[in-house]
């Protein structure tokens, strides 16, 4: 299995390659991180295949200004058709057709946010989005991000999306004497040993960074 690099480089050093090809579900409060870690590879993505950001409530203005501050501009891949955003419609059957055939396409997908999806569907309908996800990149073999913004379900919701996603990624930051700090937590991975150690990440001009996997351990 050919790892995919997130372009984060302590990240990829830290997971000796990258990411296995799959669906990577990121959870997190707003504001930790884990909205910007899925563009920001996404974007590094999109220089090997295209990128379909799928947004469910969010508009494309504030995608695009959220990026743009932290130095992420979009506009020359959006004319090459590298990189689209997408609105999608509140029902689920459209939806899970939309996303398929992005993938089928061989296409990187983001879907923001699952949490969304879950004011309008029950929790089994958006099991079954997720599910046909996993079944159809077992073809295509992509790197493909969900999120889930901590807190707007019930936990049982949260742990039941964890288990079927291929990976999972926690996003968490509180605060010590030092300052505000911040860690992510591979908890679930395709193919691979999860690290045991949270992983420290700064969010700065420059997007999310993280330091070498030597300075990690």
């Amino acid at each position: 299995m050919e790892l995919k690099k997130t372009g984060i480089l302590g990240l990829d050093e830290f997971l000796r390659g990258g990411l296995p090809p799959s669906i990577v579900l990121l959870v997190g409060s707003p504001e930790k991180g884990h909205e910007m870690f899925a563009r920001q590879v996404a974007l590094f993505s999109s220089k090997k295949s295209g990128v379909t950001y799928f947004t469910v409530t969010k508009t494309q203005d504030a995608i695009k200004a959220s990026m743009a501050a932290y130095g992420m501009d979009t506009a020359s891949l959006e004319k090459e058709g590298k990189w689209k955003i997408v609105s999608l419609p509140k029902t689920l059957g459209p939806i899970k057709t939309a996303i398929i055939n992005e993938m089928k396409n061989n296409r990187c997908v983001v879907l923001d946010s699952l949490s969304e999806l879950l004011l309008y569907h029950d929790i089994k309908k958006v099991v079954d989005l997720v599910n046909s996800m996993i079944d159809q990149n077992r073809e295509t073999q992509e790197l493909h991000f969900i999120l889930l913004t901590k807190g707007m379900q019930d936990s049982k919701t949260e742990v039941a999306l964890q288990h079927f996603a291929d990976c999972v990624i926690n996003f968490e930051s509180s605060w010590k004497s030092e300052g505000l700090t911040r860690n992510l937590l591979i908890q679930k991975m395709l193919g691979s040993t999860v690290p045991t150690q949270s992983i420290p990440y700064s969010l700065n001009k420059n997007g999310l960074t993280i330091e070498t996997s030597t300075r990690i351990t």
